[in-house]
């Protein structure tokens, strides 16, 4: 057991070195901002639905206090989340399921794409699988002592809900997760129903606490709600009649998008970010709703009300885009149900099927894996290589790759005053690259200048910059199949990662 547990975080350490991400320079730029703010002067109030989450930006704060600014440190803190997590789930479902349940369980969640590249950089979602796995479990024990006990534990119930309150706290998309805990707790029946308000308490006591700083600190009662609720304009239908006339196939959240009824669908059964577990999650699912009554079916319909619930939250939340990182819960649910249904067809002596579909879920998360880009920002990060090679040289950028380059600037210590987002004139150096542009062009903040940093007539051509091709789409270039693809799959599988033309106007 000890031999297994410790090759599983063996070989979690190794992929998540392998896919690390470090900074996007995307919402976790905004976290590092908070984490920042902290820093510089304490009591800090975050501005920002991103800088309010305290569960990320208080411990970037103390990782980067602690190391130094670096990619490292900057995703430290959801790397140790998610070791946090694998950990919790192995305990948890060993004493419920059983060893190989567990066991099974870590070689699904650390292979899938969705969960160990997401673990690498700083976000919300591998820390809200943190606290809602947490809450379940605890939830469990909570419930077995009820089953079990004439006193149960206060303290676990308590428990319990401050981890619920830290879960709602970290991101509110644990809210169907949660209401499925509570649920679960309530039909426990009137032993567990007297103890609910002790949950409660935790609950309150972290959401209620943080309320309390917050209108201590800024006069406002509704001051987090109200950062919350208009942050970000949600269109899904706009979304999804965007790619339509585009012609394309993959929305901007990278989800294969065909009608707006579809996509959530397929975000569970088609998507690189999960593979086959939804699959094998569903049939899964069926095997145990078939099993007599017992422990072992409670505990399985009870980790499965979850999924669904958690997953209902995020499909039919007109608030939310159908974001693949948001269905981490009931990923994680179904790589439970999964591993259940192999340690079963294995006791019930059907290895060969068993190992067949360990080796399947496992070989295409690794596939999926292969075409994974743990460099979303390389064409900001091929700007400062170039400037620390050319020390002085003047360049112009668009504002994209200007304002998103900043903390990649930072880490490595190159100063950042040679580079300007100001239309070129005669003599000066343009880093170019198309992908930027139009996705300048298309924000209000950059909309007006996005001309003035495509190729004009006056503009020669210096300097060609690559970036490595992935190793699958090298493979499909081989096979002759590369040029079967729609163009934005291609552009995803095969192109090379970034390419940048060096222009100096004449």
């Amino acid at each position: 057991m000890t031999l297994v547990y410790g090759s599983l975080a063996l070989l979690l350490a190794l992929l998540q070195w392998r896919f690390f991400v470090g900074f996007q320079a995307s919402d976790d730029a905004n976290y590092l901002r908070g984490a920042l703010g902290w820093l510089a002067h304490v009591p800090y109030v975050g501005d920002t639905h991103w800088t309010l989450r305290h569960t990320l930006t208080l411990p970037a704060a103390a990782s980067v206090s602690t190391l130094g600014l670096s990619l490292f440190s900057l995703g430290l803190t959801t790397v140790l989340y998610f070791f946090g997590f694998v950990a919790l789930q192995l305990h948890g479902l060993q004493r419920h399921l059983g060893f190989p349940v567990a066991a099974c369980f870590g070689l699904f969640a650390i292979t899938t794409t969705g969960m160990i590249v997401n673990s690498t950089y700083l976000a919300p979602d591998v820390s809200e699988l943190f606290f809602v796995g947490a809450t379940f479990w605890v939830l469990m024990r909570s419930l077995d002592d009820v089953e079990q006990s004439s006193r149960p534990s206060v303290r676990l119930w308590l428990a319990a809900g401050l981890l619920a309150g830290l879960a709602w706290s970290n991101r509110q998309t644990s809210a169907g997760a949660l209401l499925a805990c509570g649920i679960t707790a309530w039909m426990a029946g009137p032993p567990a129903r007297r103890r609910i308000p002790w949950a409660v308490l935790g609950f309150a006591l972290i959401v209620g606490g943080e309320w309390g700083y917050l209108t201590w600190m800024t006069g406002d009662p509704l001051y987090r709600l109200n950062v919350d609720l208009h942050h970000d304009p949600v269109n899904r239908l706009a979304e999804v009649q965007r790619v339509a006339a585009s012609g394309g196939w993959i929305d901007k959240e990278g989800n294969l998008s065909v009608h707006l009824l579809l996509d959530p669908v397929l975000a569970l059964f088609v998507s690189q970010k999960y593979g086959l577990l939804f699959w094998t999650g569903l049939w899964a699912a069926w095997q145990a709703w078939r099993l007599p009554r017992g422990l072992e079916r409670q505990v399985l319909m009870r980790l499965l009300g979850l999924g669904a619930l958690s997953y209902l939250f995020v499909a039919v939340n007109p608030k939310l885009y159908l974001v693949p990182r948001y269905l981490l819960v009931p990923a994680w649910v179904a790589a439970g149900l999964t591993a259940w249904w192999v340690a079963r067809l294995w006791t019930q002596q059907r290895r060969v099927q068993a190992a067949l579909v360990a080796a399947a879920v496992v070989g295409v998360n690794l596939l999926c894996l292969s075409v994974e880009n743990t460099q979303p920002r390389a064409i900001e990060q091929a700007l400062v290589a170039w400037v620390k090679a050319h020390p002085g040289q003047a360049v112009h950028t668009d504002i994209e790759t200007y304002e998103r380059s900043e903390t990649f600037f930072q880490i490595a210590g190159v100063p950042r005053t040679s580079v300007s987002s100001a239309p070129a004139a005669a003599g000066d150096r343009v880093f170019y690259n198309a992908l930027r542009v139009e996705q300048c062009a298309g924000q209000p903040r950059c909309k007006a200048q996005a001309a003035a940093f495509r190729p004009q007539p006056h503009w020669v051509a210096v300097d060609t910059l690559h970036g490595p091709s992935k190793p699958i789409g090298q493979v499909l270039q081989a096979l002759g199949i590369a040029p079967l693809l729609p163009p934005d799959i291609a552009r995803r599988v095969v192109a090379p990662s970034y390419e940048v033309t060096l222009y100096e106007v004449r």
